[in-house]
């Protein structure tokens, strides 16, 4: 599939935890694999008087797009489950846009490699890298 129709497909196809988030994916790459996606952090996701996003939702923004990738890279055919993912907050995210960029460290048959990094007005606020196992789906 072309990455363009994999782009149009991952922007019409939506689930309830990423719409809870405001994700859009805006750019998607197979080659080299890499995806980017805003996310919009609404008051509700906040603590300390709403100065400060928590960090499940931080959380949330980096393991959706690597998730993402690896099923635009696989044509929509497997469900990627992340067995690990580790996050560094290096920075307060705030209310407002961010974008989460994610890419594949290494890709094998039935594991994947992946880092992703949160920005917010081009500071980086946080990164992850997770280990994603490809579990094939049941048509």
């Amino acid at each position: 599939m072309e990455d363009s129709k994999i782009l149009k497909s991952l922007q019409s196809n939506s689930a309830p935890c990423t719409d809870t988030l405001g994700a859009y994916v805006t750019k998607f790459s197979s080659t080299p694999p890499e995806i980017e996606m805003e996310f919009e952090a609404i008051h509700d996701f906040t603590h300390s008087d709403g100065q400060v996003v928590q960090g499940g939702f931080v959380t949330g923004m980096l393991d959706a797009p690597m998730a993402h990738l690896l099923m635009g890279l696989f044509n929509f055919e497997i469900i990627p489950m992340t067995l690990d993912l580790n996050v560094s907050f290096l920075a307060p995210s705030r209310q407002g846009k961010l974008v989460a960029i994610a890419e594949v460290l290494q890709l094998g048959k039935s594991t994947a490699f992946m880092t992703s990094k949160l920005y917010q007005k081009d500071i980086l606020v946080a990164s992850s890298t997770s280990t994603v196992r490809l579990v094939p789906l049941n048509k």
